[in-house]
């Protein structure tokens, strides 16, 4: 007997450690309200992999770029243009093998040196068969270029866990979860919008980017956003189905007049609801805003072939805001309807 107290409370201990505070507050919210109504409701929540399809794999991801090879005397001829250091490091082992962060830094350095030279080119007529090569290259690049910034950005290691689908939901009592990546985020459009513009010099922050790769490294808010959205869509729509049950039932409060039962009841919908679920659906709200806008803007200024699936996995009809507002609005309406009874 003793052996079987010790496991029920070792069980016990277990199950509380693996709950999640996003995922219990949901679950207290759906039990208490089901409670003040009578209805019986326990809630299911599904897994984001049950529910959100993964993203298409690294190589669907990736988008073409033409290599630039030149020959030995070439390249010596690029040393007038302060490019030799550059193509060197590039052409090393190191350079071929770079990952997305040091490929977009050296494109970022190089194409303002080349134009620069370009520039500085034009007229002479001594270099007229070098100045025509350098636009041949210039063009190729940038052409090149918002393939280079999409595949240095969708394709990273440090971007794609952002969209794993097993993470836990955002933590409840953390606010501003995003605010470690907004540097990032917006440094990431600066430069995505420069494949807008025929001229740019190389931004001041482009050595410092290793750091902004860094921080979305050590973030998982994508992740757990994405679990956030999937986990509150399923908890209004279960709760809203519930409540509309209790709708079909004879009426909370007989004549509108308020009894004990409408006591508790309001007294559910104000601890729970108002001061516990709504503040976590503004900042879940809030935050996945700010994130959808990043990759909407980075979208729409790259404009990467083939590449749909981030327009339609963030879109407002896609398959995270949609349901959600849906749930949402179902769930409002729901309430609604029950507190007018009282």
């Amino acid at each position: 007997m003793r052996w079987i107290t010790i496991l029920l409370a070792s069980s016990f201990t277990i199950g509380c450690i693996n709950t999640d505070p996003a995922t219990d507050l949901l679950e207290t919210y759906a039990d208490r309200t089901a409670r003040a109504i009578d209805i019986d409701l326990e809630l299911n929540l599904r897994s984001t992999a049950e529910v959100l399809d993964p993203i298409p794999p690294r190589r669907e991801r990736t988008l073409p770029i033409t290599e630039i090879n030149e020959g030995l005397l070439d390249v010596l001829d690029l040393r007038r243009c302060g490019l030799i250091d550059l193509i060197a490091q590039r052409n090393t082992s190191l350079g071929k093998l770079a990952p997305g962060s040091q490929r977009l830094m050296y494109e970022l350095n190089f194409l303002p040196k080349l134009r620069h030279c370009i520039s500085k080119l034009e007229g002479d007529t001594e270099q007229a068969e070098l100045l025509t090569r350098l636009k041949s290259i210039d063009l190729q690049k940038t052409i090149n270029f918002p393939n280079q910034v999409w595949n240095s950005v969708y394709t990273s290691s440090e971007l794609e866990q952002h969209f794993s689908l097993g993470s836990p939901p955002l933590t409840p009592s953390e606010t501003g979860q995003i605010a470690p990546l907004q540097l990032a985020l917006e440094r990431f459009n600066i430069i995505a919008g420069l494949s807008q513009k025929p001229s740019w010099g190389s931004p001041t922050f482009t050595d410092q980017l290793e750091s902004n790769y860094e921080s979305m490294y050590r973030s998982q808010f994508g992740s757990e956003w994405l679990t956030s959205m999937v986990y509150l869509t399923q908890t209004l729509d279960q709760t809203a189905h519930a409540i509309e049950q209790r709708l079909d039932a004879r009426p909370l409060c007989f004549n509108q007049k308020q009894n004990r039962k409408s006591e508790i009841l309001w007294n559910v919908f104000l601890k729970y609801y108002v001061n516990s679920l709504q503040p976590y659906l503004a900042v879940v709200e809030r935050d996945g805003r700010s994130w959808t806008m990043f990759h909407q803007s980075m979208f729409e200024q790259l404009r990467p072939k083939d590449q749909t699936w981030l327009k339609v996995y963030l879109s407002d009809e896609g398959p995270l805001w949609a349901p959600y507002r849906s749930a949402r609005e179902r769930h409002t309406l729901a309430w609604q309807a029950l507190l007018e009874q009282c």
